[in-house]
């Protein structure tokens, strides 16, 4: 079985031919390949956790990530009536089992201070991200709004030339919108 698609020059934009791509097969003398969509989330081997991240945090931050973050967002988060809703820091700490006000505060403010977690605000709704670095949501692409959200974290982790190109899609998104000073270009000049 195979999927024909187009191949396309990605500077250009021009269509360069077709080609055929072969479907893995799911049995092999391998074993079973689980499909690419199940449930799930991606964690990188060569990547240690923080010094002071403790392990039920891990375990914590686990679940979570396997089954309350949200698509490409890496926000922990919920679809309800068609759109994406974030949970509360109250909620979080009731998903892992952390009932009491001061154990779920302690967890979230050594997430935050770890920076294994982001708390952002958007249309007066608190949001808390999960850093891709540690969890990433079920996928292979990192979105350069999560690259944005956590540059500082990322930054040595990713080949210079993805930084760049990172970089220029940034530039080109605050061109479209019209902003004097990009958040590139702060980016670029450390400001």
């Amino acid at each position: 079985m195979s999927k024909r698609y187009k191949v396309i020059d990605t500077v250009t934009g021009d269509v360069m031919g077709d080609a055929d791509s072969p479907f893995p097969e799911p049995m092999t003398d391998e074993g079973y390949r689980f499909p690419a969509h199940k449930l799930g989330a991606r964690m990188f081997a060569d990547i240690d956790f923080p010094e002071g991240m403790q392990l039920s945090d891990i375990g914590r931050m686990a679940v979570i990530a396997r089954k309350y973050l949200v698509g490409a967002s890496n926000m922990i988060g919920y679809r309800h009536s068609g759109k994406i809703e974030a949970y509360t820091a109250k909620e979080i700490g009731e998903l892992v089992g952390l009932n009491a006000d001061s154990k779920r505060k302690v967890f979230i403010a050594r997430m935050l201070k770890l920076k294994i977690m982001r708390r952002w605000q958007s249309d007066g709704q608190v949001q808390f991200y999960v850093n891709p670095a540690y969890f990433m949501r079920s996928g292979q692409r990192l979105s350069l709004d999560l690259f944005l959200l956590f540059r500082e974290e990322l930054t040595p982790l990713l080949p210079p030339g993805i930084m760049g190109e990172f970089l220029r899609q940034a530039r080109d998104k605050e061109n479209i919108r019209g902003d004097a000073t990009t958040e590139a270009e702060r980016i670029i000049n450390g400001t």
